[in-house]
């Protein structure tokens, strides 16, 4: 019989490599005879213990080993995705860790395991993607740097961040979007958020909230919150009336950490930038492309810094007449307050003066003639009487002056920077006026030398 090396006919491990280290053992110390009995002893205890001493064998965990053959499994550190096409193949390697750590839907992609049915593949195909933009998404989970062309670019690899959960992504893409707002881009990257971002109007003609989380449940539960938040401000002035004016997005977080704090937060920025830059972005032509529910939302912006309110009534004009053509209905004055609708009340006329209230009306009326000889009235500094309540509350939006500043974006990249600001303008943000700079200051002072006399 032939045995393995180093085991002897016990089936001890032999260091000697002799078939019966225990036989040569006992026959060394027999035949030695002129040697000390205890030196004999010690020799025959030292080979005694050095033939029969155990190991132990390797420790293998039991998930990580072929039980056949006691082989330690040891999971490949690359995954191979493969782009399919149509008859296109293109296959990307990448780290097995970066993926599973930074990618939730292709994390769980793996999970399931490869689309082969074999267990030691590391192929996973993916569909219905751009090869070179998914290329870079996996690139950034490795390297935590993507390079991209533009802001449509951007927006296309946020697109496949968002598909795959890829949270560090989505975060690094914003920040980027941010940083490159401008009056040439801002139309496209609100435009985009809608459908990244998923907001959803609450009717076709209003906008209840902007959801941005990617579960429904969380939809609920801020669709929950926002229904309490109505019911408690209504309950705590019962006598006013519900606002029409419901395209305010949710406050967004001054230090934004998930997602969709994110979301919310260049958003926020995006709108920022439109009221600064009213003038510029509200007579560009991508303003007519907008969907209603867009443009609802730009048009009741409170703080469009307009130089003249004939701004906002020309951009409404012009888009009424590209969503009749959209409709394929004649462009008549009757068709384009109809496709407007409430929005034919977001100009505030009354801050028009004659000459350009006169040039509005001759080009469209938006306004029934009631509405029309009231706002000219007004303008004509006449007195109004016997108005109803609804007119009253039409007049004085009418006259509402627009604040002085727009409000203050989210810090998010170096481009949004309060101190890029004015000062004035961050004062205004908090509500601080020179004369309350003013009043606070004596009021400091009287303390000051309250102390120092007490």
């Amino acid at each position: 019989m032939v045995l393995p090396f180093g085991l002897g006919s016990d089936g001890h491990h032999n260091p000697d490599g002799s078939a019966d280290g225990k036989n040569k053992a006992a026959t060394s110390t027999a035949g030695g005879g002129g040697g000390d009995s205890s030196s004999n002893t010690a020799t025959s205890n030292t080979n005694r213990t050095v033939a029969y001493a155990p190991t132990a064998p390797p420790y293998f965990g039991r998930a990580h080993t072929n039980v056949s053959t006691g082989v330690p499994v040891i999971p490949c550190p690359y995954i191979d995705f493969i782009i399919v096409n149509g008859d296109d193949r293109y296959m990307i390697r990448c780290e097995r860790k970066a993926v599973l750590e930074n990618s939730v839907e292709l994390a769980k992609l793996i999970h399931a395991g490869p689309n082969s049915g074999r267990k030691g593949d590391n192929h996973f195909q993916i569909s219905n993607v751009d090869k070179h933009d998914f290329e870079l998404v996996i690139r950034f989970l490795e390297t935590k740097f993507v390079k991209y062309r533009d802001h449509l670019h951007i927006l296309k690899i946020l697109e496949l961040a968002d598909r795959y959960n890829c949270p560090d992504l989505i975060i690094h893409c914003i920040r980027e979007l941010d940083l490159q707002l401008s009056s040439a881009t801002v139309i496209d990257v609100f435009r985009a958020l809608w459908f990244y971002q998923g907001i959803t109007p609450t009717n076709p003609h209003q906008i209840g909230s902007v959801i941005t989380t990617q579960e429904l449940a969380s939809k609920k539960s801020k669709r929950k919150a926002h229904q309490q938040a109505v019911m408690n401000s209504t309950s705590a002035n019962p006598n006013s009336a519900p606002s029409t004016n419901s395209t305010q997005i949710p406050a967004p977080n001054p230090n934004p950490f998930t997602t969709e704090d994110y979301g919310v937060a260049l958003l926020h920025n995006a709108l920022q930038l439109i009221d600064m830059h009213a003038e510029l972005i509200l007579s560009k032509p991508e303003m007519s492309e907008l969907r209603f529910e867009e443009l609802e939302m730009i048009a009741k912006r409170e703080a469009l810094q307009l130089s003249t309110e004939l701004t906002l009534f020309t951009c409404l004009a012009d888009w009424s007449i590209a969503e009749c053509s959209r409709k394929k209905i004649d462009a008549t004055a009757e068709n384009r307050r109809r496709v407007l609708g409430p929005l034919c009340l977001t100009p505030r006329y009354c801050l028009m003066t004659a000459a350009e209230f006169r040039k509005a009306c001759d080009r469209v009326e938006l306004l029934n003639p009631l509405e029309t000889s009231l706002v000219s009235d007004a303008i004509e500094g006449k007195k109004l009487k016997n108005l109803t309540p609804e007119q009253s509350q039409l007049m004085d939006k009418f006259r509402t002056a627009r604040p002085e500043f727009a409000k203050m974006p989210i810090h998010l990249s170096d481009r949004s920077n309060p101190k890029n600001y004015p000062k004035k303008m961050r004062r205004a943000e908090k509500g601080v006026t020179e004369e309350g700079c003013w009043e606070n200051f004596g009021l400091n002072c009287l303390a000051v030398f309250a102390c120092i006399f007490d």
